[in-house]
């Protein structure tokens, strides 16, 4: 059992890093998108130059909404499933909070 515990405990880690990597993915391409703007904007540029990219961009940051609702809605549930399931207790598969809070992406959006 206590192999499982260490097991349960890496998978969860694992799954928070992912989870605050989508995140912080998702702050850099909404930084990157602004950024984007602003130049054309201060360049005067015409925006069918830059329209290609900031489409691209809003696509990529669908996409990584969408990972982090898959991440956080079917892989975090599951992992919670599957250490109930072995009967894990909580702080087996990584603590009461394994996922990131809000404030913490809050602080990572901030950052």
């Amino acid at each position: 059992m206590e192999n499982l515990v260490k097991t349960s405990r890496v998978i969860a880690a694992e799954l928070r890093q992912a989870e605050r990597s989508i995140n912080l993915a998702t702050r850099d391409t909404a930084q990157f998108l602004l950024t984007t703007l602003d130049a054309t904007e201060a360049h005067e540029l015409s925006p069918a130059m830059s329209h290609r990219t900031v489409k691209a961009t809003i696509g990529a940051l669908t996409a990584l909404a969408e990972s982090q609702s898959q991440m956080a809605i079917r892989a975090h549930t599951s992992a919670e499933s599957v250490g109930r399931d072995l009967g894990l207790d909580v702080t087996a598969w990584g603590g009461s909070a394994p996922k990131p809070s809000i404030g913490m992406l809050e602080e990572s959006m901030a950052a």
